[in-house]
C-alpha cells in the first residue's frame, strides 16, 4: 500500500502534453527543394502571391510546361538538377509548393518527383484540412448582445463619406447599329507583308543593331561661268627649251675642228666625268630595286587560301560518356587508327573560377570513369572499355610495348592494362545461329542484376599503384625512359649493358602537388605489414596454362606498386611545392618499320596497319638528368637533380630539384610543355600566350605571342616540326609558321562551337594525314589535315625555322648586351627611377596596411557588438539591437517591395566609394605636404635663389706663396737648367734652311690665273675657248724655251 503522501507528490507532477509535430516534408524520399525565379514561375503557371498563397501553397502543375522549359532551356533552365527525375515521373501533373519566407530574397518551393511522394504529400494536406476543419467545428459561436453606447457615435458618424448633393443623371446616345459588321477574311500572300517571312537563326549568333546615324541628300549644284584675264609682265628671265635640227654641209672640217674641243673638254673634266659613271653604275635610278634586296622569292610569296576542314567521323558514346568531357586522347603508336580516350566530369585544362562544390566521395563511389579505345574501322561502338577507380586524366602508350597502356588518375595514383590479345577477341567473329542468338539475348535479359564477367570488351586495371607512396594531386604528365637507360634507386641514371636482352621498362610522372615520381614495372614489388597479397590457390599449386594465356606479367604489381625515386619541386622560401601543370623531359626516341609491308596498300585510316620498333642504340640521344617543368602559376622552369651518393634506406628516396631557368611569361596554368625532335626547341603553351624556349638562351623565349582569347592545349606538328598548333578555347585551331609569318598565325580554322579539351596528330604517315580534337560535349572528331600550299620543299622550310631561331637569339643577345653596357653607363639615373618606384610602393603599401588595419577594426567593432552587451547596459544594447534589426528589416522589404537588383546597386555605389577614397587620399597627401613644409620651402630656395643656398668653391692655392721645403725647390730649379740646356743642343744640331725664289712664285700664280680664265670661257664661250686654248700654247712653249 502506498502512502498518502506519496499520491499526493505523485498527483503533482503533471505530464507533459506531446505536441504533435508534423512531419518536414523535405525529409520525404521524392520531395526535393528547388529556388524559382519570377519568369519560371510565369512559364509554368506558379506564381507566388497569385496562384499560390501562404494559406493555399500546394497545387498541381502541367508536366509539359516543364519539358517544355528543359527543352528550351538546356543549359539555364531552374529544373537541370531534376531532369531525369522529372521525365521519369509517370503523371501528367506535378505537385508543388510554395514556401513563404519573406526573410529571403528568393523563392522557394516543394516538388514532388514521385508518386509515392506525391501520395503522402497528398495524406498529410488532407489530415491537416480535416484538423483546421475539426478545430473550426469546435469554437464556440457567441451571440450577438445588445450595443451600449460610450459616446463615440458622432466621431464614427464624421468618418462616414455621406453625398451632399443628388447624382446628375447622363443620357448617352451612340450610332445605330451598335455591333460591329461581319468581318470578310481574304487571302494575303506572304510576299505582300511586311512581317510575312521568318528567319531561324542559330542560337549562337548575336544580333548586332546599325543605328543610322548619317542621312544622305542631294542637291542640284551648277558653277557659275567666269571668265577674266590678267596681264603678267615676267621680272625674271626664264629658260626655254626648243627644238632644233642640225644642217651642216661639210661634216670632215667640223670634225677637225671638234677634235680639239672634246679633247680638251675630257681632259679639264675628268675627275667629274669619272665620278657620275661611277654613280651610275652603282645605282640605277630607272629600276626597282625592292625585287632584287630579296634574296629569296619564294620564301616570302603569298600563300592561297587553305581548303575548309573536312571531318571524316566522330567517336561518341551517349550511354558511358553522358555529361562527360575529353580529359585526354592518345594514339596508338604502333597500331594506326586506334585511339585511347579518357573521359572525366571536368577536363584538366578547362578554366574554373570559384569554389569546388562536387561531391568527391559520391563520385569515387558511384561515379562511371570510362576510358574508351576505339578503331577507325568501326565508329559506332568501342572496341575496348577499360575500367578505372577513379577519373583519369593522363594516358600513354609504351612506345616499345604495343599492349601497355598507362593511365594517370584524380587522385594521384598509376594505372596499367595490358590489352594483350584483347582486341583480337573482340574483333574475332563468333558464329551464332538464331536459335543460339534468341537464347543468348532472352539469358541477358534475366540476368540484368548480375555483373556481366564474360564481356570481352571489359578490362579491369592490371595493377594499380600502392595509394600511399603515390602523388597526393591529379596526374598531370606520363613521360617513358629510353629501353638503353634506367635509374638507379638513388636517383643515378645509368646505361644498360649491350649483354642485357631486355630493355627497360621505366617511367616518370607528374602532379599538381609539385613531385616527379620514377616508376619501374620490372621491379619485383615489396609487400609490406598490412598490404595488399595476391590471393592464393590451396587445391592447385599452379594453375594450367591455358588459362595462363592472358595473364599479364604485370598483375603480380597490383597495389603494390611503389615509386622507384621522388624529386620534390620546392619553391625559394621552401614553403611549398610549385603545382606541376605539366612536363616534357624529351628522354626516348623511337622508330617504327611496317611489319607486313604492302607496295599496293592504300594507306589510309580505314585499314589498320601494324608496326613494329627498330632497336638501335645509335639512334638513342645521350640523356640528362633534366626536365622541362610547366606550373599552374605560369612559371616555365628548366630543372635538374643529381641522384644520391648511398642508400638511405627508406622505401622510396627523396631529393629536391635544382632549378637552372625559370620564368614567368604565361597569364595563366602551363597546359602544355613540348620539345620539338627537330630543333631541340621547346613550346609552351598558358593562358593567353604561347612561347618558344632554347636551352642555350636562359634570358627569356625566342618568341612569345599573345592570343585574345585562352589557349587549351599547343602541340609540335609531327610531319611539319616547323609549325606550331595552338587550341583556343572557342573552338578555333591555330597553325603557326614562325619564320614565314611571326606576328600572325598561318590559318586559323574553326573546328567546333565548343571549346576543344584534348587533340593529337594521327602518328603514323597517311594518305591523307588525319587530325583528332574532342570538345566539350565528349566527342572525339577526325578531320582531314588541310595541305599546305606555300610552294617551298620540307627541307627549305626547316632550314628556314632555324635559320630564323638563331637569328632571333642573335638579335636578343645582342639586345640585352647593350642595354648592359647602357644601365651601367646610366646606373645613377637607374638609382634614382628605382629609388623612386621604391618610395611609392611603400606608400602604396602604408595605405593599403592602414585600409587592412581598418577592416580589422571594424571587424572587431562587429564583432564586439555581436557579442553582447556590457555590464549594467543591457536595456541601451537591446535597443540597438532592435534599431538595427528594424533598419536591416525595411532595407530588405524596399529591395524585396521595388524589386531592386543589390548588384546593380552596388555597381552604382561604387563610383561614390571611390570619390570618397580619392578625397580621403587628399586629404592624406595634404598632411603629407603640411608635415613636409619646411623641407619644401628649404628646396625651393635653393631652386629660385641657388647663389643663397650654394656652398663657394675655395679659392685655388697661391703657387707662390710658399711654403715649400727648400730641397724641393733647389731640385725643380736644377731640372730647369737641365731643360735649357738640351733645348738648346737639339736646336744647334738641327738647322732650320728655307729657299725663296720669288720668279718662281710669280711664275706659278700667273699660270694658275690663265687656267682658271680658259675654263670659265670655255664653258661660256666656246669660241673664246678655243682661241685660249691657242694662246695657253704659245705660252707654253715661250716658257719652255726661256
Amino acid at each position: 500500500m502506498s502512502s498518502p503522501d506519496t499520491i499526493s507528490k505523485s498527483s503533482k507532477k503533471r505530464k507533459k502534453r506531446k505536441k504533435l509535430k508534423h512531419k518536414d516534408i523535405f525529409d520525404i524520399p521524392g520531395v526535393r527543394k528547388l529556388t524559382l525565379s519570377e519568369l519560371a514561375q510565369k512559364i509554368i503557371g506558379c506564381v507566388a502571391g497569385e496562384h499560390v498563397t501562404a494559406e493555399s501553397p500546394w497545387m498541381y502543375v502541367n508536366k509539359e510546361k516543364i519539358q517544355d522549359n528543359l527543352e528550351l532551356h538546356e543549359e539555364s533552365s531552374e529544373f537541370l538538377p531534376l531532369k531525369k527525375e522529372l521525365i521519369e515521373y509517370p503523371r501528367r501533373d506535378v505537385l508543388i509548393g510554395y514556401i513563404p519566407d519573406e526573410s529571403r530574397e528568393y523563392e522557394e518551393f516543394y516538388i514532388c518527383v514521385t508518386e509515392e511522394a506525391t501520395e503522402t504529400v497528398k495524406n498529410i494536406i488532407e489530415k491537416m484540412k480535416e484538423e483546421q476543419e475539426e478545430r473550426l467545428y469546435n469554437t464556440v459561436n457567441k451571440s450577438i448582445k445588445k450595443w451600449f453606447s460610450q459616446g463615440t457615435e458622432e466621431e464614427v458618424d464624421e468618418s462616414i463619406i455621406k453625398n451632399n448633393r443628388a447624382l446628375l443623371e447622363v443620357e448617352v446616345e451612340s450610332q445605330y447599329p451598335i455591333f460591329s459588321p461581319e468581318v470578310q477574311f481574304t487571302t494575303v500572300k506572304a510576299e505582300q507583308r511586311r512581317d510575312g517571312y521568318m528567319e531561324l537563326r542559330y542560337f549562337d549568333d548575336q544580333a548586332t543593331n546599325v543605328l543610322k546615324k548619317r542621312i544622305d541628300a542631294h542637291t542640284q549644284v551648277a558653277p557659275q561661268n567666269i571668265s577674266s584675264e590678267v596681264q603678267t609682265i615676267c621680272t625674271y628671265p626664264s629658260n626655254s627649251a626648243t627644238q632644233y635640227r642640225y644642217e651642216i654641209k661639210n661634216v670632215e672640217e667640223l670634225l677637225n675642228k671638234c677634235t680639239k674641243n672634246i679633247i680638251s673638254y675630257t681632259e679639264d673634266n675628268y675627275d667629274h666625268l669619272s665620278e657620275l659613271l661611277r654613280v651610275n653604275g652603282a645605282i640605277d635610278l630607272y629600276t626597282d630595286d625592292y625585287s632584287a634586296l630579296i634574296s629569296n622569292d619564294s620564301r616570302y610569296m603569298k600563300a592561297t587560301a587553305m581548303e575548309e576542314v573536312k571531318e571524316y567521323m566522330f567517336f561518341m558514346d551517349v550511354n558511358l560518356c553522358e555529361g562527360k568531357m575529353i580529359a585526354d586522347a592518345v594514339w596508338h603508336p604502333m597500331w594506326s587508327g586506334t585511339v585511347a580516350i579518357a573521359y572525366a566530369d571536368v577536363a584538366p585544362n578547362i578554366y574554373n573560377f570559384g569554389q569546388n562544390t562536387e561531391d568527391t566521395v559520391l563520385k569515387a563511389v558511384h561515379g562511371i570513369n570510362p576510358v574508351l579505345i576505339w578503331s577507325c574501322l568501326d565508329g559506332l561502338k568501342p572496341k575496348l572499355i577499360l575500367e578505372a577507380p577513379r577519373e583519369v586524366h593522363k594516358l600513354s602508350f609504351c612506345k616499345f610495348d604495343e599492349n601497355i597502356l598507362i593511365g594517370g588518375c584524380k587522385n594521384g595514383q598509376i594505372i596499367i592494362w595490358d590489352i594483350r590479345n584483347k582486341l583480337h577477341k573482340v574483333e574475332e567473329l563468333e558464329i551464332l545461329t538464331t536459335a543460339q542468338q534468341k537464347y543468348r539475348v532472352y539469358m541477358h535479359s534475366l540476368m540484368k542484376w548480375m555483373r556481366n564477367i564474360h564481356d570481352v570488351s571489359v578490362v579491369r586495371p592490371t595493377a594499380i599503384s600502392d595509394l600511399g607512396y603515390s602523388h597526393k594531386g591529379p596526374v598531370t604528365g606520363i613521360s617513358w625512359v629510353s629501353p638503353y637507360y634506367e635509374y638507379s634507386k638513388i636517383g643515378n641514371l645509368m646505361e644498360i649493358p649491350e649483354d642485357w636482352s631486355d630493355p627497360s621498362m621505366q617511367l616518370i610522372t607528374g602532379s599538381e602537388d609539385g613531385t616527379i615520381l620514377i616508376w619501374d614495372l620490372l621491379k619485383k614489388p615489396t609487400i609490406q605489414a598490412g598490404g595488399f597479397k595476391p590471393r592464393q590457390l590451396k587445391r592447385l599449386k599452379k594453375r594450367p596454362s591455358a588459362l595462363m594465356v592472358d595473364v599479364s606479367p604485370y598483375h603480380s604489381l597490383h597495389l603494390n606498386l611503389k615509386p622507384l625515386y621522388k624529386i620534390n619541386m620546392n619553391r625559394k622560401d621552401n614553403k611549398k611545392n610549385f603545382a606541376i601543370s605539366n612536363f616534357h623531359s624529351n628522354s626516348c626516341h623511337m622508330e617504327y618499320e611496317e611489319i607486313n609491308p604492302d607496295k599496293n596498300r592504300k594507306n589510309v585510316i580505314s585499314e589498320r596497319i601494324l608496326f613494329k620498333p627498330i632497336f638501335r642504340r645509335e639512334s638513342q640521344q645521350a640523356l640528362k638528368q633534366e626536365m622541362h617543368v610547366g606550373t599552374s602559376d605560369g612559371h616555365y622552369i628548366h630543372l635538374k637533380w643529381e641522384g644520391q651518393e648511398y642508400d638511405t634506406g627508406e622505401i622510396v628516396n627523396c631529393e629536391n630539384a635544382k632549378i637552372i631557368m625559370s620564368a614567368k611569361y604565361h597569364d595563366g596554368p602551363v597546359n602544355t610543355v613540348e620539345i620539338s625532335d627537330f630543333s631541340n626547341i621547346t613550346l609552351t603553351v598558358g593562358g593567353r600566350i604561347f612561347a618558344l624556349w632554347r636551352d642555350d638562351f636562359s634570358a627569356g623565349p625566342i618568341l612569345w605571342r599573345r592570343c585574345k582569347h585562352m589557349y587549351t592545349t599547343g602541340e609540335w606538328d609531327i610531319f611539319k616540326p616547323y609549325m606550331v598548333i595552338n587550341k583556343i578555347m572557342n573552338g578555333d585551331v591555330e597553325s603557326w609558321a614562325v619564320s614565314s609569318s611571326s606576328k600572325f598565325p598561318v590559318s586559323s580554322l574553326t573546328y567546333s562551337s565548343q571549346f576543344l579539351t584534348a587533340s593529337a596528330i594521327h602518328p603514323r604517315k597517311l594518305k591523307r594525314n588525319i587530325y583528332g580534337a574532342g570538345d566539350k560535349q565528349g566527342s572525339f572528331r577526325l578531320f582531314f589535315v588541310p595541305e599546305d600550299t606555300i610552294p617551298l620543299t620540307e627541307e627549305m622550310k626547316r632550314g628556314e625555322f632555324l635559320e630564323f631561331v638563331d637569328r632571333e637569339i642573335d638579335r636578343k643577345k645582342q639586345f640585352l648586351s647593350w642595354q648592359e653596357a647602357w644601365n651601367k653607363k646610366n646606373a645613377s639615373v637607374l638609382k634614382v627611377r628605382e629609388d623612386e618606384q621604391r618610395e611609392f610602393i611603400e606608400k602604396e603599401e602604408a595605405t593599403q596596411k592602414e585600409k587592412e588595419q581598418e577592416k580589422q577594426d571594424q571587424k572587431v567593432d562587429d564583432k564586439t557588438k555581436q557579442k553582447g552587451p556590457q555590464p549594467g547596459k543591457y536595456v541601451e544594447w537591446v535597443i540597438e539591437q532592435r534599431k538595427l534589426e528594424e533598419a536591416a528589416r525595411i532595407k530588405s522589404t524596399i529591395i524585396s517591395k521595388k524589386q531592386l537588383d543589390t548588384k546593380e546597386l552596388e555597381k552604382r555605389r561604387k563610383p561614390l566609394q571611390k570619390l570618397d577614397e580619392e578625397n580621403e587620399r587628399k586629404k592624406r597627401k595634404q598632411k603629407q605636404r603640411l608635415r613636409e613644409g619646411e623641407t619644401i620651402f628649404r628646396e625651393t630656395i635653393a631652386s629660385l635663389f641657388p647663389e643663397i643656398v650654394k656652398e663657394k668653391p675655395a679659392p685655388p692655392p697661391d703657387p707662390y706663396a710658399g711654403g715649400e721645403p727648400a730641397d724641393e725647390r733647389e731640385r725643380c730649379y736644377y731640372d730647369y737648367l737641365e731643360i735649357t740646356q738640351e733645348a738648346e743642343d737639339f736646336k744647334n744640331s738641327h738647322p732650320y734652311y728655307y729657299d725663296f725664289d720669288w720668279k718662281q712664285v710669280l711664275t706659278s700664280g700667273e699660270q694658275r690665273r690663265r687656267l682658271l680664265d680658259e675654263a670659265y670661257s670655255s664653258r661660256k664661250h666656246p669660241q673664246l675657248g678655243m682661241k685660249s686654248t691657242s694662246s695657253k700654247e704659245n705660252y707654253v712653249e715661250q716658257m719652255e724655251g726661256t
